[in-house]
């Protein structure tokens, strides 16, 4: 059984410039900005275009792209997406050009049929995760912890997810 896969952003999405071009070379057919708010992303039968709306320039408004990494085990490209408040991702299938919803960090099950996202909705204390079949299916969403009764405090963590082989 193969390992399972982790593909994530890699730095805040106000640090892109230097760091998304050096992810860009890993799309294995290609990835590039087409002007400052246009990201094409070449899959291995066609072309994908994320573009960014407004409001640019300002915090936490409109919605931007990012290139955040190739995983060739999952044959996925993550493409990092900030929607207003919500920091999280899509991905897009490499075989077939399928853009299934993602998180700012996946991790994919050892067999790739299921994968756990995770994205950071502004102002919550902690992620939300969600359980989606390969096809892009949510099986269950939830806190990425275990909050008090009143749903008002952390008690508890999740760290260090991964997936029995069993």
């Amino acid at each position: 059984v193969p390992p399972a896969v982790t593909v994530q952003m890699s730095s805040p999405p106000e640090q892109t410039n230097a760091e998304e071009r050096a992810r860009l070379h890993q799309a294995p057919h290609g990835a590039k900005r087409l002007g400052k708010r246009r990201l094409q992303v070449r899959w291995a039968g066609g072309v994908r275009i994320f573009k960014d709306k407004p409001p640019y320039d300002q915090p936490l408004d409109g919605i931007w792209w990012r290139y955040c990494g190739y995983s060739a085990a999952a044959k996925v490209h993550l493409i990092c997406e900030q929607d207003s408040g919500l920091f999280t991702g899509k991905l897009l299938g490499d075989e077939t050009g399928a853009v299934l919803p993602g998180g700012q960090r996946v991790l994919f099950s050892p067999d790739q049929q299921y994968y756990l996202a995770y994205e950071q909705p502004d102002g919550q204390d902690g992620e939300t995760i969600t359980l989606y079949s390969r096809s892009g299916t949510t099986l269950w969403r939830g806190y990425n912890g275990i909050l008090s009764s009143d749903g008002k405090m952390v008690v508890a963590e999740f760290l260090n997810e991964h997936w029995d082989c069993h």
